[in-house]
């Protein structure tokens, strides 16, 4: 894949919230200005307050989703059934899905049974339009964990025991409940999208940030290859960027 390196924009935001919610803008401009168009959608700790305005906005200016067609980055393989509410299908429908008008057969999650049919599942509907990403502490996007090929697709993964620890929250902080492989998008689906918004918050991802902002690809840190992308947004709150070593603070717009 080529890798030419794009400059970026970032937006500091006052707080946690506040990026949440600029994040949740930056999604909802979108789907108003493409009403048929594809989101790719992530899941996790970081996306929930998003998803929370989203609804909000849903609720109060009726934003439409009807036409809407998402795709998740990932989902885990032999979850447990008495957590199948740790799912990430669960996830979106408690968080996003059932509380708009999104037809839920327009809602797509990868199979670990045909990874690569998701690409072409993708492609079928025309292609993301957007997707958003957060960080792992380890700076892995999606389950692209550290090593992961700039040529990766969607695929099963082994997850590593770091970010096993870091999922146990959701297991009773039991690291043994918790699934050890899944199946996600790769790092070129990622960065196959038209635009890729990034949502930093919490000074655990400060050191994953700085990864980016160093303008290097590293494969250890799979962050680091949205440099590789022509149009990204990041944002972050005030407090991460100034413990990544972001230096730009007066230049940039703070959202608040």
């Amino acid at each position: 894949m080529k890798t030419t390196i794009y400059p970026y924009k970032i937006f500091i935001c006052k707080d946690e919230k506040t990026t949440a919610q600029a994040c949740a803008r930056a999604l909802i401009k979108v789907v108003k200005n493409k009403p048929n168009g594809c989101l790719g959608l992530a899941t996790g700790g970081t996306c929930i307050p998003v998803y929370e305005s989203m609804v909000k906005d849903y609720q109060t200016n009726h934003t439409n989703y009807r036409d809407i067609k998402t795709f998740n980055l990932d989902e885990y393989i032999n979850l447990n059934p008495l957590y199948i509410h740790e799912s990430y299908r669960a996830y979106m429908n408690f968080r996003l899905f059932s509380l708009i008008n999104i037809q839920m057969k327009n809602t797509h999650f990868p199979c670990c049974k045909q990874p690569s049919a998701y690409e072409t599942l993708i492609q079928k509907n025309g292609g993301l339009d957007v997707q958003i990403i957060s960080l792992g502490h380890n700076g892995h996007i999606a389950y692209n964990e550290p090593g992961s090929s700039l040529n990766s697709i969607t695929r099963v993964i082994t997850l590593t025991p770091s970010t096993i620890k870091a999922n146990s929250r959701f297991f009773e902080n039991n690291p043994k409940l918790v699934p050890k492989k899944a199946v996600s998008m790769g790092i070129k689906s990622i960065l196959n999208a038209r635009k890729v918004i990034v949502i930093i918050t919490g000074i655990g991802k400060a050191q994953a940030f700085g990864h980016i902002l160093k303008n290097k690809y590293d494969p250890q840190w799979p962050c680091s290859a949205v440099i590789f992308h022509k149009d990204v947004e990041i944002y972050v709150d005030a407090k991460t960027a100034q413990a990544a070593g972001y230096k730009k603070m007066g230049t940039v717009n703070i959202l608040k």
